[in-house]
């Protein structure tokens, strides 16, 4: 009789611990860790489009992970890639950017954080405040690296010399690293206040979305944000042009072809000072994702009523 009054015991100890923990269960309100992926385009704002150009848009992608801190306050940090170009031929009605011909294409990686607001409350269920349009910005680190390919032209002259030197056919058809030829006479004895640019730099992450919570562990959203840079030089175009001596002594007979292209079209060079570019304004980029998270720690419990 001792032994089942024991055992009596010891159940009700059971159930009532079990009764406790469900309800615990049931008042917890987790601060849930989602990952994911996103996928979307990359685009550029810069001197080689005034306005975004949509055919220079590229396939772009990225990891995010998001620490919901509170319903209305949600911490991300993102890695993403993508590409960035632009190009004078989208621009022939203009005079200036047919003259001058420049090119660019630039690989971009990034790494991020920022705090998203989400204006209605986010709240992580499908029961609750399932979607949120919310607002982002954050602080970001970005490498990148614009290129240029370069075609050789042994037949073409102006005012009957030829444009190219023989020396050049070594790198007909081939992307070209621009930074490192100094385009604008950076570092030349002449300009040597034009320091070369680094090819890694801060960015300040801006932008919006929506995200919505399709069940208790998945949840997508759509966001497009503007990447502020404190650069002009994304495309490798800023200042002037410099005398084809002082970029071609410093640098080599490639980067005087490489900074002035309208003579490829017939154009005769520009001359020494003449705008190259503009650095009124700095170079960004933007990203339009698409995004698909889980949960991976916490979130809301709920538990069945029986």
């Amino acid at each position: 009789m001792r032994h089942l009054k024991s055992l009596l015991l010891a159940g009700v100890v059971c159930l009532s611990a079990a009764q406790v923990e469900g309800q615990s269960k049931k008042r917890f309100k987790g601060k849930p860790i989602e990952f994911g992926v996103a996928l979307g385009a990359s685009n550029y704002l810069g001197d080689l489009t005034p306005s975004i150009a949509v055919n220079e848009s590229h396939v772009a992608g990225g990891l995010l992970c998001r620490f919901n801190y509170s319903d209305f306050i949600t911490l991300r940090g993102n890695a993403s890639f993508g590409q960035i170009s632009g190009d004078d031929k989208n621009y022939n009605s203009d005079a200036f950017r047919q003259r001058r011909n420049l090119n660019f294409r630039s690989n971009v990686v990034e790494f991020s954080g920022v705090i998203e607001w989400n204006i209605a409350g986010f709240g992580e269920t499908t029961r609750e405040r399932p979607g949120s349009p919310f607002l982002y910005a954050g602080l970001g680190v970005f490498k990148f690296n614009p290129m240029t390919k370069f075609e050789y032209m042994p037949t073409k002259t102006i005012n009957g010399a030829p444009i190219h030197d023989p020396q050049l056919k070594q790198f007909d058809g081939k992307w070209i690293e621009l930074q490192v030829y100094g385009t604008e006479g950076q570092e030349t004895t002449k300009y040597n206040e034009r320091r070369r640019y680094p090819l890694t730099q801060v960015c300040v992450p801006l932008g919006f979305g929506y995200k919505k919570q399709v069940d208790e562990f998945w949840a997508v959203g759509l966001d497009m944000g503007a990447r502020i840079t404190f650069t002009d030089y994304l495309d490798d175009v800023s200042l002037t042009y410099v005398e084809d001596q002082i970029v071609g002594g410093n640098n080599g007979l490639v980067a005087a072809a490489l900074a002035d292209r309208g003579p490829e079209l017939g154009y005769e060079r520009f001359y020494n000072g003449d705008p190259r570019g503009t650095s009124k304004a700095n170079d960004m980029y933007l990203f339009l994702n698409l995004t698909v998270t889980r949960k991976i720690v916490g979130g809301k419990t709920v538990c069945f009523q029986f």
